[in-house]
């Protein structure tokens, strides 16, 4: 059997609630010659079943003994057939297209090892998130945060597997973002100007279950990427940067007094012009996050 052009990869751990429709949202897509590599992670809930009633002969199914997110992605990086790799997570939804576009843009630039969109919030919260665009943008950004959103990305096996490049244990909760930290160096990273992707708020998912942790690994890396850039900043430091402590009108202000022209000279002392651009975009969030407390 030919190897098909895609893999979508969907790792798993006892999401049968949402998963039917994640499934739905892939094979609706109009770009068919891609197989779904769902790798179930030791799903003790009626996952097993919802894959079973499955009928699509482009499913294919991994079950694991528990093993945790990041081994259950790495174990689909080394079986998926596809050289380009599309990631879904278990309860979110492609957007119709999305493989259409992402495929044809690795076809256009060799270079590309990573793309990703933006994407549609649902659920808890609702709003368009827009991703930095060109190259540059991105790498800009990664020394405040992931550019690429993980759930909408395609990724270049081929360029995943010369360098060795994996998702990192020691980097939980926020592996992705390590992982384009670290495919920067071997080729371009860009998100397409059209959302791709619907993303589900819930309270169960990651960022809230794992706050504190996440944060944690988040400045660790964004320290990495500022000290690749021959810059030397604390990870309490880009915390009080990054993740403002609420406190009503006085905070907001002493953060958009204090805090924000730091932020922009980061990102100066960064990239110039595209660093600046991206503190803007994150000084505005953390700002807007402030005034809703």
């Amino acid at each position: 059997m030919s190897s098909p052009a895609v893999t979508v990869l969907i790792p798993v751990h006892n999401g049968a609630e949402h998963l039917g429709d994640a499934l739905a949202s892939v094979f609706a897509q109009d770009f068919d010659d891609f197989e779904v590599l769902v790798v179930d992670d030791g799903s003790t809930d009626a996952t097993p079943a919802v894959l079973a009633n499955c009928d699509d002969p482009r499913l294919r199914v991994l079950r694991l003994e528990r093993t945790g997110l990041i081994g259950a992605l790495n174990r689909g990086l080394d079986e998926a057939r596809g050289d380009l790799i599309a990631r879904l997570d278990s309860d979110d939804e492609m957007l119709p297209g999305r493989l259409t576009r992402q495929v044809a843009r690795f076809r256009r630039d060799s270079r590309l090892v990573a793309c990703g969109t933006d994407y549609e919030l649902f659920g808890a919260s609702e709003g368009l998130v827009r991703t930095p665009r060109r190259d540059q943008d991105c790498r800009a950004h990664l020394v405040f945060g992931s550019p690429i959103a993980h759930p909408a990305a395609m990724l270049r096996a081929s360029a995943l597997r010369a360098c060795g490049v994996r998702y990192r244990t020691d980097y939980p909760h926020a592996e992705d973002f390590k992982l384009f930290s670290e495919l920067a160096a071997v080729g371009t990273l860009e998100n397409l100007a059209e959302p791709g992707l619907r993303y589900r708020v819930h309270p169960g998912q990651v960022s809230h279950v794992e706050a504190g942790p996440q944060r944690e690994t988040h400045l660790r890396i964004c320290a990495e990427n500022l000290a690749g850039l021959g810059l030397v900043m604390s990870t309490e430091r880009l915390g009080r940067l990054l993740y403002p402590t609420p406190g009503g009108w006085r905070a907001t202000l002493g953060y958009a007094v204090g805090r924000l022209p730091e932020l922009l000279l980061l990102g100066w002392r960064g990239d110039r012009l595209a660093g600046v651009a991206q503190a803007l975009i994150v000084g505005r969030e953390r700002l807007r996050a402030l005034v809703r407390g």
